[in-house]
């Protein structure tokens, strides 16, 4: 579990990007629920945390893929591929990570 003290956990359906050991999660809130995401988008690796998330997607900013937040499921292309998601809560004010 990696655990981020001082780190604003976003408002409902606005994105933050965390680096866990190198690697850039992008995270949000959606339904109360927080969210987190690798950052990278499986077609062309543009930053996930750059995009919008709608009705429990997060929409990719270059070609706008869609991505279910629950389940990393690619929604609608051009991704072939899912996303990794991880668990994520927020325990004590601080934010928790785990891959």
């Amino acid at each position: 579990m990696h655990r981020f003290e001082g780190v604003a956990v976003p408002a409902e359906g606005e994105l933050v990007a965390v680096q866990v050991h190198g690697t850039k999660v992008a995270v949000t809130v959606v339904e109360g629920q927080v969210r987190a995401v690798d950052d990278e988008c499986t077609h062309q690796q543009c930053s996930l945390s750059d995009g919008e998330v709608e009705d429990g997607a997060l929409v990719c900013p270059c070609h706008f893929g869609r991505f279910d937040l629950r389940t990393g499921a690619v929604l609608d292309g051009p991704p072939e591929h899912p996303l990794h998601v991880w668990k994520a809560v927020v325990r004590d004010g601080a934010l928790e990570l785990e891959r």
